[in-house]
């Protein structure tokens, strides 16, 4: 699985989706046991940037329900952040 490979090569994983999506719960598992800076959120909102200032590389992967448009700005503002 491809998240599974980005996890265990950054310093910190982003897992977007919904709390109640079993998808995205698995991916947050499969992630998390290969890094243990791994946050789960919905949005960008429920992601605290400093937590993940300190680190040098980030992935990020989304459940398959999660909308492009939240990908999107998540991704783009830890690109900024970096």
């Amino acid at each position: 699985m491809e998240a599974k490979q980005i996890a265990a090569s950054v310093d910190a994983m982003i897992v977007i989706g919904g709390q109640s999506s079993s998808n995205t719960r698995k991916l947050y598992e499969i992630c998390s046991s290969e890094c243990e800076n791994t946050y789960f959120i919905q949005t960008l909102d429920d992601l605290d940037l400093q937590s993940v200032s300190s680190v040098r590389s980030v992935g990020i992967t989304a459940g398959a329900s999660t909308p492009n448009y939240i990908i999107e700005e998540v991704h783009t503002n830890v690109r900024v952040k970096f």
